[in-house]
């Protein structure tokens, strides 16, 4: 049993790498179910495995659809598990959990709204999944018992894992999405504006870089935590950056640019500012510009006649400045223009029409804009002349069109009760990252639904369960 312990990482992830050599959905449910047995076994191992699961779940998922809700199981497993192991013992204290309280009443106010507008079961179930998932990494974390060494081989792993996703990222912007990429993702029609950008496996430049983003701080603990390979973590750190900046994700940079800014006056740490300067102008250096240059000769070489050019193809004068233009033509006219008609202006507008109907509860979850609507009808989108597809890309005007100001003002006691809780903590560095996360969130918010990306938010209640284990620090 022992030995099983020790090696059911390596045997997790050789379950994960079977289902994706051999596509077939039995396969995946069978490493799924083999996965589970490890909640017996090593509770702690199996968590790690979320860290490699989300951020590339979207192609696992292409790749084996029997991995669909692998993430979910483990994470609702694990739950159970460690409830039914606290209550038995006695052990489960609720009062530090008084403060989720609040972001329960949000979903409870988003569900009986839903069911006033008409929404069905299996809409409003889908939608709470994608919000709640997740949200039971906090309880699970502040119930495991973590120890720093842990925490730290969760760093190391999960470096190595971001970069082969950053070099697999890679590949995909020099080839034009042409290798190692599902048939399906190549043949994708891209928008002009998309087009230059790594979506990588995450499947979205947004999610994939706020993805990149957090790593880029753990690489910072990391490289202040190891006394030998700093200089291989440096080097993880400028791959990427670089890669990040070939998402020319707008909303990102700015989110934890700021978040940057707070962590580095909050702690005072020069040595941080410096890695982030240092990983950022050799980031841009070595591996943005190198290559947006190599993409364009191989694009060159390849020699394709203009009417077989790939859609995914950007000419090279566009891309030379892509990065400076994303972020000047941020509030150009024509922009402005196209956003009121069709983009997050437009949603914007459209949320304070449906919010002005339904000021106090909303209309419900799965109703407007979030992930439940894409793949089931809303009741109340033909009403209000919204097309099918649409997302809100904006974390604020969807839950007050879902939920009202009932909902809101509860996320919005959350957001002040998770504060204070983080603030009372008084862990370290570990609760002033996690506050420059929820930062990051809130910024992130005007322009992502936030609470449906699985990935940031894997990391972000993680981070808050850590904090509320009061005896492990992170080392300044």
């Amino acid at each position: 049993m022992k030995l099983l312990e020790k090696l059911s990482l390596p045997i997790l992830i050789v379950c994960l790498l079977f289902s994706l050599a051999v596509p077939h959905p039995i396969v995946g449910y069978t490493a799924t179910a083999l996965m589970l047995i490890f909640i017996v076994i090593n509770k702690k191992n199996l968590l790690l495995i979320l860290f490699i699961y989300f951020p590339a779940r979207p192609l696992f998922m292409e790749l084996n659809s029997g991995l669909t809700y692998t993430g979910d199981l483990i994470i609702l497993f694990l739950f159970i598990s460690l409830l039914i192991e606290k209550f038995k013992k006695k052990e489960w204290s609720t009062a530090k959990y008084h403060f989720t309280l609040p972001f329960w009443l949000y979903c409870l106010v988003g569900v009986v709204a839903a069911l006033l507008t008409g929404v069905g079961l299996i809409p409003i179930l889908f939608e709470l999944r994608a919000i709640l998932v997740t949200f039971l990494l906090l309880y699970i974390i502040g119930e495991l018992n973590l120890e720093r060494k842990d925490i730290f081989r969760f760093l190391k792993v999960t470096l190595l894992f971001t970069i082969v996703l950053c070099l697999h990222g890679l590949l995909e912007k020099i080839f034009s999405r042409s290798i190692f990429l599902p048939q399906a993702w190549e043949m994708w029609t891209l928008s002009s504006t998309n087009r230059m950008r790594i979506y990588g496996a995450a499947a979205n430049p947004n999610v994939f870089a706020l993805f990149l983003s957090i790593q880029l701080f753990f690489s910072f603990f990391l490289f202040q935590a190891v006394k030998k390979y700093k200089f291989s973590v440096f080097l993880a750190s400028i791959l990427m950056f670089g890669t990040l900046l070939l998402t020319y994700s707008r909303g990102t940079m700015i989110a934890f640019g700021i978040a940057t800014l707070v962590f580095t006056i909050w702690t005072k740490n020069k040595t941080f500012f410096k890695f982030a300067l240092g990983s950022f102008v050799c980031g841009l250096l070595l591996i943005y510009y190198p290559v947006l240059f190599t993409s364009s000769k191989v694009e060159l070489s390849a020699s394709v006649p203009m009417e077989n050019m790939r859609i995914g193809s950007t000419p090279i004068a566009e891309r030379e400045h892509a990065l400076s233009d994303r972020f000047s033509d941020m509030f150009s006219d024509k922009t402005l223009h196209q956003s009121t008609e069709w983009g997050r202006l437009f949603v914007i507008f459209k949320g304070l029409e449906i919010f002005m109907d339904h000021p106090i509860a909303g209309t419900g979850l799965a109703t407007f804009g979030d992930s439940a609507t894409l793949s089931f009808p809303s009741p109340i989108y033909q009403e209000y002349q919204i097309g099918e597809r649409m997302y809100t890309d904006n974390q604020y005007i969807q839950i007050l069109v879902q939920t009202g100001l009932l909902g809101f003002l509860s996320v919005f006691v959350f957001i002040l009760l998770t504060f204070r809780k983080i603030i009372k903590t008084s862990n370290g560095t570990t609760a002033v990252f996690t506050i420059c996360l929820m930062l990051a969130a809130l910024i992130a918010g005007l322009f992502y639904n936030i609470l449906e990306d699985k990935t940031f938010t894997l990391i972000f209640y993680s981070c808050l369960g850590f904090c509320l284990q009061k005896d492990i620090f992170l080392k300044e």
